[in-house]
Formats: C-alpha cells, structure tokens, sequence
C-alpha cells in the first residue's frame, strides 16, 4: 500500500505537468497568432572577410529614374549567394519608411539561381508580388533595378528571369510582363534613354 504522502506528491506532479502542458500550448499559440517570426534571411550569419563594393542601382518613383550608389560591404564568394545578398540589401533600402521606391515589408528574393555566367534566375517570393503596388512604372523600376543590381554584381550577365515562389508568373503586379528571359543590355538601353 501507497502511504498518503506518496499519493499526494504524486498527484501534484501530474497537475504541474498537466499546468505546465497548457501554459506551453498557450504560448506557442501565442506566438503563431503574434507574426513575429523572423525571415529566412536574418537567420544566416553575416558573410567574413574584407569589405568589397556594391553597386546598387535605386528607383526613385518621383522622377522615374534608377541611380547607382556604391555601398561597401563583406559579400560571400559564392556569384549566386553574393546576388541573393546584393539584391536582398537592394530590396532592405526599398523597404525603409523613407523610400523613393516603397515595397511591402514582407518582399523577398529567395534564391538566385546562376545557370552560367550570362544567365539568372531571381527567384522571389509571393510577399513580392502580391504587396508590389500596381502600375506600369513601377512594375518596371524593380524589375529593372534588379536586373542592372545584378549586372553590377556580375558583369558577364546578359539575361535574367523572375520567378514567383519558384514558379513561372505572367506579371508582376498586372503590367510588367515576367513570363520570359529579360535581356540585360535593352534594359540598360531603356534606362538611358
């Protein structure tokens, strides 16, 4: 036979494990209902090494122009990793309060995929699509301000393709037509002019 004290101290672990089940299921509820999940990117480590530069070429929606402006920063050796990086500080500046080029905060490039040294795809996800406001110039300023980013990055770089979620799409935001190759040099062309 059990002695009483025994019984009591076994049924007041089975109620603290019991409590201690719910308080969990509530704070992991409580979590999934706060959003506050970091994105995939901010998990990496920052890459080593000495500081290179980087060309990003910003949109500024008031006079529909692209400039380029030199940043310093480390940047892996890898070409595809040092485009997903180059391009995801690109998107970071279009996502600061102050923009001349606001993007939804949840925008985002995946992956860069180098086939060869002349080709990329720029695979982003569906955050970008679906919070990229409407309009034929705007459409067109990200795509190519990403597309002359990239060519910054890598100068033997002759075409790139967007991707949605790892899926061919249409359009962007309804205007700017993503369904092929997009050839560098008539996008460089296009912005000269």
């Amino acid at each position: 036979m059990i002695s009483r004290r025994l019984q009591y101290a076994i049924v007041a672990l089975v109620l603290a494990i019991l409590a201690m089940g719910f308080y969990l299921v509530h704070l992991k509820r409580k979590a999934e209902s706060s959003g506050a999940a970091l994105p995939a990117h901010a998990l990496a480590p920052p890459p080593s090494g000495p500081a290179q530069q980087m060309t990003l070429y910003l949109a500024n929606d008031e006079d529909d122009s692209l400039t380029p402006v030199s940043i310093a920063s480390a940047l892996p050796s890898d070409a595809g990793e040092r485009a997903r990086r180059t391009l995801r500080t690109l998107i970071a500046r279009y996502q600061r309060p102050d923009s001349p080029h606001p993007l939804g905060s949840g925008a985002d490039v995946q992956e860069v995929y180098l086939l060869d040294p002349a080709s990329a795809v720029v695979n982003l996800n569906s955050e970008f699509a679906s919070s990229h406001r409407s309009g034929i110039e705007v459409e067109q300023l990200s795509i190519f301000s990403m597309v002359l980013t990239l060519k910054a990055q890598l100068p033997e770089l002759t075409r790139v393709r967007f991707l949605v979620d790892g899926k061919s799409a249409d359009t962007l935001a309804g205007h700017i037509d993503l369904s092929g190759w997009l050839d560098v040099g008539m996008v460089a062309d296009a912005c000269r002019q």
